[in-house]
Order: C-alpha cells, then structure tokens, then sequence
C-alpha cells in the first residue's frame, strides 16, 4: 500500500511563488533599501544578542530580514509541497526518495561545512540549511519525474 502523502493543491504555488517574490522584496528593502521604519517593531525575544545579551526581553528591531527568511522558506515549502497537474502514485514514491535524499544530501554537505567554516560565519550556514534542503529536494523530486518521463518514451 503507497502511503498518502498530504499535499496542497496545484493552485497553491502561485501562492508560493508570491510569498518568495516578496521574500525577495523584503530581503531588498533590508540591504539596499535603508530599512524603512515601518519595520521597525518591539518584539518579544528570548535571547537579544547586539550590544548586550539579554534574555526574555522586548526588544526594538527591523523585521524585514527575519520577515524575508520566513516568506522565502514558506514559499518554497508551498511549492514543493503542493500536487502535480496530474498527480500520480509514483510521484509520492519520487517525493519520499527526493525528500530521503535531499536530506542525505543537505547532511553530508552541512558536515563538511562544519569542519571547514569556522566562527561566525558557520552560524550563518548553518540557518541556510532548512532552505538549500528545500531546494535540493526540489532538483531531485524535478529530476525524478524528468528522469521517468524521458526513460518512458
């Protein structure tokens, strides 16, 4: 029996299509627009690390970056999660190996990462990980379905 994968709807990647282009506007706005102060909010944050490392605090801060990160990944998770205009059994099977293998994958590269970036910077790498998982599953599941369309023929 083929496990049923719950999936949204093939309408919902326009939905994620516009969640990554205002992603991308955000992530604009963040470095070359000057951070208007519309974005700027008090927020509730466990840990606040600028000049002082506070704990449990309200702090002031420009969201945009933050908001830019959220809409990027839950626009790519919209898309490759959503079904196929014709949705099929073996897509789920290429879905659960994509998703297996994009995870080996995102790993393997995240370990080395992690013996050749050191300070800062590994910190920064390493909250990109969930979005290049994101994206190699989706170069997998693609290259899946390509893969069987073009062995079919």
């Amino acid at each position: 029996m083929e496990p049923k994968l719950l999936l949204f709807s093939h309408r919902s990647r326009f939905y994620g299509l516009i969640s990554i282009l205002v992603s991308l506007a955000c992530a604009w706005l963040y470095f070359r627009g000057g951070k208007p102060d519309l974005f700027n909010i008090r927020i509730f944050a466990m840990v606040s690390a600028y000049m002082e490392t506070r704990y449990f605090v309200w702090a002031q801060t420009n969201i945009l970056d933050e908001l830019s990160t959220v809409l990027l990944i839950a626009g790519i998770t919209i898309i490759s999660f959503s079904k196929e205009m014709n949705e099929s059994e073996l897509l789920n099977l290429f879905r659960i190996k994509a998703l297996y293998n994009s995870l080996f994958i995102t790993l393997l590269l995240w370990i080395c990462c992690i013996f050749l970036i050191y300070g800062l910077a590994i910190f920064i790498v390493s909250s990109g990980v969930m979005i290049f998982y994101l994206i190699i599953y989706n170069i997998l599941f693609r290259y899946y379905m390509y893969n069987h369309s073009h062995s079919s023929n």
